[in-house]
């Protein structure tokens, strides 16, 4: 028996969105690499062993900008990506607020390391549309500028589907249902309705109602008829369920998406082969958080078969990001057996 593959363990990085006021809207500092394959970037770094992340973040801004006054960092999210060299970061993102700094300046990096020598050029953006940044350090922009980002859901549009619901068992499938999505928009665009509809014997009919802003996916309420009926309303750090007749409060230890998003979420990503991101979500009908994984592989169609973890349940999608359709769907409930949502 061969030795088994020991586990590698995720880099620890922290970034730093800091931000100023500037004539009545927020500003997030940026720099220009000198290296000009590196592009324009926001201060970050990595986490030393038995470092905690936050005063990781704190050190890392003030070596890479001098700057040295701010309130207590934020914390805005954390997920694990995966770098250029194929390496896997888990990445903790903070808002750093700032109230004196100019316009413009550069700095040479006093932390060692690759930097070691260079001069950044420092200053400020207003829109996550205002210059390209390095790939993935715009992942979470819209949360402290507020605008509409490249993977919000707002570049979705008003839309109807209907699919069959397979049931393959042992090979054998049969239609025992249809599902019906309706994607609408409220409040002048700014906020996204997505209605799912299930009409099946088998399975009993099943409807869900979910609300989120179409800017920055933050879920606003959900109602869902199945399991008796439960409705959830999103409140900054905590979301309240409302089920049986009796309200519970549970806090959000993230900034989390919507479970009942995921479907929508994933036709918004630059999805490429290789594709690999992961997600706090939290679960109204289990009224936990959850750590949602994507891994995304292309297909010779040119769509792409994604795989989300559920925690410990998996589901695929066939995604086409040229048109942003969900195409298919199909999880395995139980050995030998297989659900498939499909046209």
């Amino acid at each position: 028996m061969g030795r088994e593959k020991e586990r590698v363990e995720p880099i620890k990085k922290a970034y730093g969105y800091i931000t100023r006021n500037h004539d009545g809207r927020p500003q997030v500092l940026v720099f220009q690499h000198p290296i000009l394959e590196a592009g324009i970037q926001i201060p970050k770094g990595t986490v030393e062993d038995g470092e905690d992340p936050e005063a990781a973040v704190v050190r890392e801004m003030i070596e890479e900008t001098g700057l040295t006054e701010w309130g207590k960092p934020v914390f805005l999210a954390d997920d694990r990506w995966r770098a250029d060299d194929g390496s896997t970061h888990h990445r903790h993102f903070y808002r750093l607020e700032q109230r004196d700094a100019p316009d413009q300046w550069q700095h040479d990096p006093s932390g060692g390391g690759e930097e070691e020598g260079l001069q950044l050029t420092l200053f400020w953006i207003s829109s996550p549309g205002d210059i390209p940044l390095a790939r993935g350090h715009g992942d979470y922009l819209h949360h402290v500028l507020e605008e509409r980002s490249e993977d919000g859901l707002g570049c979705l549009e008003a839309s109807e589907d209907v699919k069959q619901v397979y049931l393959i068992e042992e090979g054998v499938e049969r239609i025992i249902g249809e599902t019906r999505e309706r994607i609408s928009f409220e409040e002048g665009g700014a906020v996204l309705v997505r209605e799912q509809t299930l009409t099946s014997e088998e399975m009993g009919n099943r409807r869900t109602v979910t609300r989120l802003m179409a800017a920055t996916n933050r879920p606003l309420s959900v109602e869902d008829t199945g399991g008796g009926g439960v409705r959830a309303v999103y409140a900054g750090d905590h979301v309240m369920i409302e089920r049986d007749g009796r309200e519970k409060r549970v806090s959000l230890h993230h900034l989390p998406i919507e479970t009942f998003s995921v479907e929508l979420l994933l036709r918004t990503l630059p999805l490429e082969g290789g594709y690999v991101r992961s997600f706090h979500a939290f679960n109204v009908l289990k009224e936990e958080e959850q750590l949602i994984e994507i891994h995304a592989d292309e297909q010779p169609d040119g769509s792409f078969k994604v795989k989300v973890g559920f925690g410990a349940m998996t589901q695929w999608y066939w995604i086409r990001t040229d048109t942003r359709e969900l195409l298919k769907q199909s999880s395995e409930p139980a050995p030998g057996l297989k659900m498939e949502f499909r046209r």
